[in-house]
């Protein structure tokens, strides 16, 4: 299985994209998807907060 990182914010998701690119990341590591999405919540002074979602693409 693959993972996301995902924020929602007024109904609209955003996923976590690789640096210059469309493409959003995936993890084939829930424990790594999680370890970042951490790391990311820790450097943000935002509400919104990043998640790890199973991917169904």
């Amino acid at each position: 299985m693959l993972y996301k990182i995902v924020r929602e914010a007024n109904g609209t998701k955003t996923y976590l994209k690789h640096s210059s690119s469309t493409s959003e990341m995936l993890f084939r590591s829930e424990t790594v998807a999680k370890d970042l999405m951490l790391k990311l919540n820790s450097q943000t002074n935002s509400d919104v907060r990043w998640s790890v979602q199973a991917s169904i693409d």
